[in-house]
């Protein structure tokens, strides 16, 4: 407890200290004084004798006592600090200090949050960059492959579309070769036929005889079919004994070319 300059006990110490030294004095000096009065008094009353030879005893006057002395005084006694009773705090001051706390803890709260909603959303922006840069990667990756795939195909479609060509090209060559090699071979067997036909007289115009030649690939005639007539009797009979007369027919230049089957188209004026 802490007291105010008008509640220590310091200098009164002191003070009783020397009231009672003055009074110890003045009462010695009292003493005194009154016992020298005593004295004078008596020494004034009486005259001074004649001297007689006596021996007179007087009685020796009992001393007063002395004033008894006051006892030292006690050490002061330090009074109890005082207890003051505990100040009530003030109802405003403590509700104002409530709402205080409550701001500051919401605003702390509110902080916290807003430090977690941003931490939240850097961390989505970043898994959304992350996976947009992710996806752009895969992107151009399959574009890139699809593209390589497409330069493949189409350089695969070019190769094909050349080698088709050339395909085409030896196919139509092999054929115009094969028809070629045929239109000789059929060339050969009508020059025969024609040189064995008995051309039969009054002939007129060009009539046109059909047949079907059935060979072997010996070359041997198996039979001659009339598929169309000429409208002449003895001019399909001529061209008939003419082809069975011919066999064996001349073989194609060509194993490949062979067919068992031709057909001939005769005309006497061809």
């Amino acid at each position: 407890m802490i007291m105010s300059p008008h509640e220590t006990h310091a200098p009164r110490k002191p003070k009783r200290r020397a009231d009672f030294w003055i009074a110890l004095v003045f009462t010695v000096i009292a003493n005194l004084v009154f016992i020298g009065l005593i004295v004078f008094s008596v020494s004034w009353r009486n005259p001074t004798p004649t001297p007689v030879t006596a021996e007179l005893f007087a009685p020796t006057p009992e001393p007063k006592p002395l004033p008894t002395p006051e006892p030292p005084p006690k050490p002061p006694v330090t009074p109890p600090p005082e207890v003051k009773p505990p100040v009530q705090p003030d109802p405003e001051i403590a509700i104002k200090k409530k709402k205080e706390e409550e701001r500051l803890k919401k605003e702390a709260e509110e902080k916290a949050r807003q430090e977690k909603l941003k931490k939240e959303q850097l961390e989505k922006e970043k898994a959304a960059r992350d996976k947009a840069e992710k996806e752009r990667i895969e992107r151009e990756k399959k574009e890139k492959d699809e593209k390589a795939r497409k330069d493949a195909e189409q350089r695969e479609a070019d190769l094909k579309k050349i080698l088709d060509e050339q395909n085409r090209r030896d196919e139509q060559k092999k054929r115009d070769e094969q028809q070629g090699a045929l239109a000789r071979w059929k060339q050969s067997i009508m020059i025969k036929v024609h040189g064995n036909v008995n051309m039969p007289p009054n002939i007129e115009s060009n009539p046109e005889a059909v047949f079907t030649i059935i060979q072997l690939p010996t070359g041997d005639i198996i039979d001659a079919k009339l598929q169309k007539s000429s409208g002449n009797a003895a001019y399909d009979d001529a061209v008939y004994r003419a082809i069975i007369k011919s066999s064996p027919l001349p073989k194609p230049e060509r194993a490949d070319i062979f067919e068992r089957e031709l057909r001939f188209v005769f005309r006497p004026k061809d």
